[in-house]
């Protein structure tokens, strides 16, 4: 999956409803010839809405859930369109009652702002829901452990006791049997021991900040299950380093894999996957079974959990997704690539612990945001001021959202450099790029491609388009030796 099929589109929503309300309303309604209105009612409106239009391709871009970005970008446009609603609906009863329509045409700045509102209103909204329905899913994760915990005490622990006391009865009533008595009681005790220490681990709280190396307990663990079975178990290692955001539970959630795995195959060998992904580290198990039932492909991929015990299936899936989750990893279930029967479970799990973290993103983490918009934000101060101390022409970039003005070519400018910051930053981060942005220089010279594909595509064709469109005619492409020196730099 390329970084253009990861971008979260809401996300992009965001962005882009943000970008045409600044542009179309808020740009509209900038006036310089009066310092103090123009700061508080034109310039603060502007710099709002292309943070807010930054926060969008934040969005598309970070490490963030996709149901957590759906969210935001549901209230954000549930914002815009409520405002813009009230002004249809308020013009509406104007024309009734006057027949004409003054709401909007005397007063675009109201109408700027109070768009603006809207979306900021409900970009805010949807990132505290976004944050309760995190706090839910914890809690419902909190309320599946301890009906897992219920369920195995009183399956396991009341059918050891039950085989104890039976041949207990045994033992004190014959003496042939006794061999085979003792030994189904080892057995149960083993089964309580075990189970009472799965229970524990389930139901503590981990060290979060914790790094585990996931081939190491995959190999531990390999060598447990196949000394307690005559499965074979392959492992293809495709990573340099394994390391997970989790605790010692991992080795359950591994053996469980295995077991399962081991268990319902047909043949008597597993092959399990270790892949590298931009922050994450994905485990994949396969057998050559009949295939996983839907119930238990529901509690692995959705956290269906069956309402009543199923003594069929077990409990070793229902602690793999409760702690995969825990360790805020996803769950895929399909069948092995060129077979047409078998299961193939593949957890991913992230490197970062950071909540609403999602091992799916195109790959920028929580500070690898920050330092691509700061980076960004750097550079375009120094192509502004290379640009501005050559050319003088750096107020002409304001006349793209209508007012030619030193003050608004810069903040414009730096717009403009934060988003490419980004998207320098996301597309470096693909399988194809990320090990040639490794290191300073590597990371220079891709920064330098970069900065020639801006000078041409959008100083070059993208800006004179623009600037056309809004009634000042430019040569279509714009290429100057200046402007390259400025976009390299």
């Amino acid at each position: 999956m390329n970084p253009v099929e990861r971008l979260h589109l809401g996300g992009l929503v965001v962005a882009v409803s943000s970008f045409g309300i600044t542009r179309i309303f808020v740009a509209q309604t900038l006036r310089v010839d009066a310092a103090l209105p123009f700061v508080v009612a034109g310039l603060l409106p502007l710099v709002v809405g292309l943070a807010l239009t930054l926060y969008g391709v934040a969005l598309a871009v970070g490490p963030f859930s996709h149901e957590y970005v759906v969210t935001v970008a549901r209230w954000h446009l549930l914002g815009v369109t409520a405002m813009a609603v009230v002004f249809v609906l308020t013009s509406l009863d104007q024309y009734l009652r006057t027949g004409l329509v003054t709401v909007g045409v005397d007063a675009p700045l109201l109408v700027a702002n109070v768009l603006l509102g809207g979306a900021v209103g409900g970009t805010l909204t949807g990132m505290q829901s976004g944050k309760t329905l995190r706090q839910q899913r914890e809690i419902r994760s909190a309320a599946n452990r301890a009906l897992l915990v219920n369920r195995l005490l009183k399956h396991e622990v009341l059918n050891a006791i039950t085989i104890i006391d039976g041949h207990a009865d045994l033992l004190r009533q014959t003496s042939g049997t006794r061999s085979e008595s003792l030994a189904a009681i080892r057995r149960a005790v083993q089964r309580i021991r075990s189970t009472i220490g799965e229970v524990g681990t389930i139901a503590r709280d981990g060290d979060r900040g914790k790094r585990i190396d996931l081939e190491r307990v995959l190999r531990a663990e390999i060598e447990r299950v196949q000394s307690e079975s005559e499965v074979e178990i392959r492992i293809d290692n495709r990573t340099e380093d394994a390391s997970v955001a989790a605790d010692s539970r991992i080795e359950l959630v591994v053996r469980e894999l295995l077991k399962n795995a081991a268990m319902y195959g047909q043949r008597t060998d597993v092959s399990v996957v270790l892949r590298e992904r931009q922050h994450a580290i994905e485990l994949s198990v396969a057998d050559d079974g009949s295939g996983l039932p839907a119930p238990q492909r529901a509690l692995l991929e959705e956290g269906s959990f069956p309402e009543f015990d199923d003594p069929t299936a077990g409990f070793g899936l229902q602690m793999v997704r409760l702690l995969v989750v825990r360790f805020g990893g996803t769950i895929g279930v399909g069948t092995p690539q060129g077979e047409e029967t078998g299961t193939q479970i593949t957890v991913t799990l992230p490197r970062s612990d950071r909540e609403a973290m999602d091992v799916e993103s195109v790959g920028l983490s929580f500070p690898n945001l920050g330092q691509a918009v700061l980076g960004g934000v750097l550079g375009g101060i120094a192509m502004g001021g290379f640009y501005q101390s050559s050319t003088g022409l750096l107020p002409v970039i304001g006349s793209l959202y209508g007012i030619q003005s030193p003050l608004i070519g810069w903040v414009t400018h730096l717009f403009h450099s934060a988003i490419f910051g980004l998207l320098f930053a996301a597309a470096t981060t693909s399988p194809r790029l990320h090990d040639l942005a490794s290191g300073a220089i590597r990371c220079g010279v891709l920064g330098l491609v970069w900065g020639s594909v801006l000078w041409f595509v959008a100083a070059g064709v993208i800006m004179p388009v623009w600037l056309t469109l809004v009634g000042i005619p430019t040569s279509i492409p714009q290429l100057s030796v200046v402007g390259l020196v400025g976009h390299l730099v």
